[in-house]
């Protein structure tokens, strides 16, 4: 029987031990294992021990792994010492490999004296200590720091633990003394010298907390650090650069109590005299001071210096420079609280986007990524632009298609690659592809030369960007190339002119014949720098040969790497709500569908990918309830035929019980829309359905009767809407406007108007800039003919519209039913602020006013005052609940009201 390698022996020790492992010794025989033995082992039985290892019957005698299997054995803590042998078979088919192992003893007590705070079990995962395991006295040791860090966390900040028994080797018994101490809890805390900001935003920026009904509060020094690390962050951030946090601890009346006291000296807060640059040289500083926020006379906040810092970012960003550096420095002046704040910049150079690379989509198709990515403005050849690929990982990650965060996966990632400086424009080392290659044949019978079709590059400009080097233009201004966004081909370009094979001689000329005169080689005659222009290769003029006047730009690639993430959904739901009832809802959803992605086999259809990858948006939504029966088919193309055109088509069967009539439609809708910009949007819809009208009761008015039975109605309606709100939810500035026209035809002919607006202005806030105080204003007007059906008029009432009157509790009354109206105007006024210094609750003060009328007069005008709270849970994301309570002091016969309004993310 023949040791293993000694290094493999010593490498096993060297990982139990913690220490460096030895060089490697001398390999093993060639050969295959027949046996795999286990010796030494007692209550840990062979089997256990051979499913561990790598080494099985059949395999190769491999020293890797047998390397591993030692390093296995021994993190397993089941073996104190692991020796590997290896003997030749007697029948002389291999080798036997013997795993020769010593076993560590067994806990057969342990106990934890005085302990009572803290349960036994949080104790044995903590440590790993228990009856029936390992006796590790190594292990054992470290235990006690373990249990006094565990009872720390707890509250316990003076509890001791000594070890009494366990620690030396061999010991089978483990015994703790503990002296757990009070519970260490914070009763109150106060803050003293802060004449800035006020107890309550402070206490929003520590850790510590109060003691609320036996939970939370409990003290721990660590805790304290962080908390004094945090106000000095917050001041420093508020134009403080001097303050101090000093923490005071005083012990209360009960055992355990902690007052704990802030001592804050804020002292000076500075602001900034003037504003300068150091090592701009592309950028004027006229164009760097353009939209600064912080100016001369402005307290020095770090958010005001960050957000300017982006801003100059963004400057040099559009005339490609990626790698520029900007550092704000405060200077101190002569004058007390002033600074000068100087921007050290360090521009880099400018590039050009190269090639544009998608990784890791299995099931999304390519063109899905570049379209977001030409959407964005990033297109090869031209302005290798960071904002644009800022705004191209935002477009993709609000696909949803991809894993877009570190808790689900591999996030989206967006690189710039392979910078080509402006004397390398071909890069080092692109391989050339010989299946690009085109051959041409001339008189002679001699082969002829294979000449590499060059790549195609970026036309060229017509003229240099403002503020920016000459060799970088603007998007969109790099000439006449607009490919559709799914066949933008990849900028791949040789690392070194191809070189030709000289000609033959003509037809007739041999080896003793005379020669001509010499033809200079192709390009002899370029400017240096330049590439030479190939016959036949160059038909258009364009690229980086004859014709361009920047032979020396820069080019960098971009790579998107991608995770697919899950874009199909299943829900069930139960919901209710006072205009809706209670109602079921169960949705079916595939967010990257492909409708013509049929399965080829059923590899596709078990791995996902039948169905999937065009980012197309398929929805089947089936609802039943009290008041509601839904069912509806539809699909959304954001890009239809390819084209930034995003084109619509659902079915639907509906049925709504009103308060005074029930009706049903079956129809569908299409619809074709495009953005323009990044706030504007405008669509066309077409919609035909069949209505049935019923379920009211009699007498009923003569619009009721007109509208009974079936009626068919087809419409057009062309909308255009303008969206520049800061969020969708919580806005505190910005706009929304949108104006659409529909004309009806059918049983009924129609034309109808809306618009509707909304604006948001921030009236003051919190010194240090949290808290706004923000003011709305909301205005909806609608008119439609004479004879609109009763369907299809205007209505009012309830959140979103007439606050302190019912869902649909606002129009003309006729025998006492509301007929709706033929014009509607309502608005609303809103006054919103905090009521905690976190902002999760805020209330709100409004004024609702407005009518809906069955002429074109204002005669019976409707208004109404509340308040309100919006309470933002993490439960609910970004969508607010909203409580109000409203009064009408104005109201027409027949209105209907209702006091209390709710609602979930809908508001003004």
């Amino acid at each position: 029987m023949a040791p293993l390698a000694l290094a493999v022996v010593i490498l096993a020790l060297a990982t139990a031990d913690g220490g460096a492992a030895a060089p490697r010794g001398d390999a093993l025989p060639e050969g295959n294992i027949v046996e795999v033995r286990i010796e030494g082992n007692v209550s840990v039985s062979t089997e256990q021990v051979r499913a561990k290892l790598l080494s099985r019957p059949g395999h190769p005698l491999d020293q890797r792994q047998v390397e591993a299997d030692l390093k296995t054995l021994i993190a397993t803590k089941w073996f104190s010492d692991v020796t590997p042998y290896y003997e030749p078979d007697p029948k002389g088919k291999g080798y036997i490999l013997t795993f020769s192992v010593k076993e560590m003893p067994v806990l057969t007590h342990v106990e934890f004296l005085g302990r009572s705070k803290i349960k036994l079990k949080d104790i044995e995962e903590t440590t790993g200590l228990k009856k029936g395991a390992r006796a590790d006295a190594a292990r054992t040791r470290l235990a006690a720091g373990q249990i006094q860090r565990l009872y720390t966390e707890r509250g316990y900040d003076m509890a001791e633990v000594y070890l009494l028994e366990g620690g030396n080797r061999g010991d089978t018994r483990v015994v703790f003394q503990i002296f757990e101490g009070p519970w260490h809890k914070i009763s109150r805390i106060e803050f003293e010298g802060n004449t800035f900001a006020t107890d309550a935003t402070l206490r929003t920026k520590i850790t510590s907390k109060t003691t609320l009904l036996g939970l939370r509060g409990h003290y721990t020094r660590d805790n304290l650090d962080e908390d004094v690390r945090k106000l000095i962050e917050y001041y420093q951030g508020q134009g403080f650069p001097e303050v101090k946090v000093t923490p005071v601890t005083r012990t209360g009346a009960s055992l355990g109590d902690t007052h704990l006291t802030f001592v804050i000296s804020e002292g000076t807060r500075y602001s900034v005299r003037n504003i300068k640059f150091e090592g701009n040289q592309k950028l004027s500083e006229a164009k760097l001071r353009e939209g600064l926020l912080l100016h001369s006379g402005k307290p020095i906040l770090d958010s005001l210096k960050e957000a300017d810092r982006k801003n100059l970012l963004a400057k040099y960003y559009e005339i490609g420079c990626i790698d520029t550096q900007i550092l704000p420095e405060p200077r101190y002046t002569d004058q007390t609280g002033v600074v000068d704040l100087v921007y050290r910049v360090e521009e880099g150079e400018p590039y050009l986007l190269g090639e544009l690379i998608v990784r890791g989509n299995e099931r999304t198709k390519d063109k899905v990524i570049r379209r977001e990515a030409l959407m964005a403005g990033l297109l090869p050849g031209e302005v290798l632009n960071m904002n644009r690929i800022d705004i191209f990982k935002t477009r993709l990650g609000n696909t949803q298609y991809f894993v877009n965060a570190p808790d689900q996966g591999k996030p989206l990632d967006i690189k710039v690659i392979n910078r080509r400086p402006g004397d390398k424009p071909y890069g080092e080392s692109i391989a050339i592809d010989l299946n690009e290659v085109t051959q041409t044949r001339m008189q002679s019978p001699a082969p002829d030369p294979i000449v590499p079709a060059p790549a195609p590059l970026a036309p060229p400009s017509e003229g240099p960007a403002p503020d920016g080097p000459g060799g970088l233009t603007p998007f969109g201004t790099g000439g006449a190339f607009s490919p559709p966004p799914d066949t933008l081909p990849p900028i791949a370009v040789p690392s070194t002119p191809p070189a030709v094979a000289p000609p033959p001689p003509p037809v007739g000329v041999g080896p003793g014949s005379p020669q001509p005169n010499p033809t200079p080689p192709l390009g002899a005659g370029e400017p240096p720098g330049m590439e030479p222009s190939l016959p036949g290769t160059n038909m258009t003029d364009v690229g980086p040969d004859r014709q361009d006047p920047f032979p020396n730009r820069s080019f960098a690639d971009v790579v998107t790497s991608v995770s697919e993430a899950p874009t199909g959904r299943f829900m069930l739901g139960v919901g209710a709500s006072g205009s809706q009832g209670l109602n079921g809802n169960l949705t079916i959803s595939e967010r990257n569908f492909d409708i013509l992605n049929f399965p080829r086999s059923w590899d596709d259809v078990a791995s996902g990918k039948a169905f999937r990858g065009a980012g197309q948006d398929m929805q089947i939504q089936l609802m039943a309830g009290t008041l509601i029966n839904r069912f509806m088919a539809s699909l959304r193309d954001p890009y239809l035929f390819d084209l930034p055109i995003a084109g619509a088509a659902s079915g639907y069967l509906f049925q709504r019980i009103y308060p005074d009539w029930t009706e049903s439609r079956a129809g569908g809708r299409f619809s074709l829309g495009r953005q323009f910009g990044t706030s504007t949007y405008a669509d066309v819809a077409i919609r035909a359905e069949n209505i049935e009208f019923y379920g009211f009761q009699s007498p009923a008015p003569a619009d009721f009767l007109a509208a009974s039975g079936h009626s068919f109605l087809a419409s057009i309606r062309p909308t255009i809407r303008f969206d520049n709100r800061n969020s969708p939810f919580l806005p505190n500035k910005g706009q929304y406007l949108e104006v659409a026209f529909e004309q009806g035809w059918g049983t009924f002919t129609f034309p109808k108007v809306e618009v509707e607006g909304r604006t948001y202005f921030t009236l003051g806030s919190r010194p240090d800039g949290s808290g706004p105080r923000i003011l709305a204003l909301r205005g909806h007007f609608g008119a439609t003919g004479r004879d609109t059906p009763v369907y299809e008029r205007f209505y009012a009432g309830y959140i979103g519209s007439l606050r302190g009157f019912n869902y649909r509790g606002v129009g003309p009354h006729v025998l006492g039913v509301n007929v709706g109206g033929i014009m509607m105007l309502v608005g609303s006024i809103e006054y919103m602020f905090p009521l905690l210094a976190n902002d999760t609750l805020r209330q709100v003060v409004f004024c609702d006013f407005g009518t809906v009328e069955d002429n074109y007069d204002f005669n019976n005008f409707r208004a109404s005052v509340g308040t309100g709270i919006r309470l933002t849970l993490p439960m609910f994301g970004p969508l607010p609940l909203a409580f109000d309570l409203a009064f009408p002091i104005a109201k027409a016969p027949g209105d209907r009201v209702n006091y209390f309004n709710f609602s979930i993310g809908a508001f003004f």
